[in-house]
């Protein structure tokens, strides 16, 4: 009976031992389960809150005047345009400092330096127009001279071309100068009234061409920036407005078809003046180059009055649109969304757009409210 009772407590043992490691190793092994499945499920839930994620951003927090990259830094910059204040910005927008604390009542106009160092500003007081420079290295202002109504930097950002009205002879004159208006040079006589300028990348010449009018043959003139023969290399569009390729070997040619036109479409125009229809519905002020030389991200404008005198009314501020975004290839002409316009939650009437230094991002100003605004490419 006692041996009876030895083996039947040493069988208890067992079982009991028994259950217990598999309890044990049940345990560990699901807790290993759960445990590895916990990274799937953040990844799942990375993924829809990815989905989730608008594709467009905003950038500032007001409105804003000459938001640019700096490429070194990959920082933006950019003018409050109610302040006049100057604010850099990383490139998503969430870390944001003030660089300047000097109110600019007025401010019109903004034009970086290459380096953005320095910059020039226009502004309006009691309804006359004032040309600033100011540096940010030395935080020096100079006020530049009067009869000044337009002012673009040059390539390198050591001398600026500006258009000068003499209120004595009436003449209009292309100039080149330092960028304080110091040593400066007569580069061409001129006529028109409203010039736009641009220097040409990658060259010794600057470019110039009427400002856009829909009644008005718009003439793209270039020639050195010491002055010499005046060579036209585009002269029978009208309402043209121009945006120059990173190598200068070509321009983007927004316009109409004919003085009878509604309607501006794009073209290209090589340096030696032959020209290509693009077939694509927008203004250059709403295209930009990547640096491939080939690459073109421009907006799509929607929501056009058909009545509406083209380019005029659109420049002035008649109208917003609503734009979709693309890009395109200019050497095989193929074209793609590069947002698609169910993930456009709201309007947008884009201009001055840049890409980042990386080009992984598109920026671009909002017309309808000007603020600074990102998509992500």
């Amino acid at each position: 009976m006692k041996k009876l009772f030895i083996i039947s407590a040493t069988l208890l043992l067992v079982v009991l031992i028994f259950l217990g490691v598999y309890n044990f190793a049940f345990k560990q092994n699901s807790g290993v389960e759960l445990k590895s499945a916990n990274p799937i499920a953040s990844e799942v839930s990375k993924v829809i809150l990815s989905e989730n994620k608008e594709k467009i951003t905003p950038i500032s927090d007001g409105a804003v005047l000459g938001a640019v990259v700096n490429k070194k830094t990959e920082k933006i910059r950019y003018y409050e345009l109610a302040t006049g204040f100057v604010w850099e910005s990383s490139s998503d927008g969430k870390e944001k400092q003030q660089v300047t604390s000097t109110k600019v009542a007025g401010l019109k106009n903004v034009s970086w330096s290459p380096d953005r160092n320095m910059v020039l500003t226009m502004a309006e007081k009691e309804e006359k127009t004032f040309f600033y420079l100011y540096d940010h290295v030395s935080k020096k202002s100079t006020l530049l001279k009067d009869g000044l109504d337009n002012v673009v930097w040059d390539n390198i950002g050591t001398k600026i071309f500006y258009k000068y009205f003499n209120a004595d002879t009436k003449e209009k004159t292309l100039n080149v100068s330092n960028p304080d208006g110091s040593d400066w040079q007569k580069i061409a006589d001129v006529a028109d009234r409203n010039l736009s300028i641009s220097a040409v990348p990658l060259t010794s010449t600057v470019s110039f061409w009427n400002f856009p009018n829909a009644k008005e043959e718009t003439k793209l003139r270039i020639v050195g920036v010491t002055g010499g023969e005046i060579k036209t290399i585009l002269s029978d569009k009208y309402g043209a407005d121009y945006l120059w390729s990173p190598k200068g070997d070509k321009a983007l040619v927004s316009s109409l078809q004919n003085k009878d036109s509604k309607s501006v479409m794009l073209g290209i125009v090589s340096i030696d003046g032959k020209y290509q229809d693009l077939n694509i519905p927008t203004f250059v002020s709403k295209c930009v180059w990547a640096e491939d030389n080939k690459t073109l991200y421009y907006a799509l404008p929607g929501e056009m009055p058909f009545d509406a005198v083209m380019p005029d009314d659109y420049q002035n501020n008649k109208f917003n649109t609503s734009d979709t975004f693309w890009k395109m290839d200019i050497a095989t002409g193929e074209k793609e969304r590069i947002i698609e316009a169910v993930d456009i939650k709201e309007k947008y009437d884009s201009s001055s757009l840049f890409l980042s230094a990386t080009e992984d991002a598109l920026y671009f100003i909002n017309k309808r409210d000007h603020k600074l605004y990102r998509i992500s490419l």
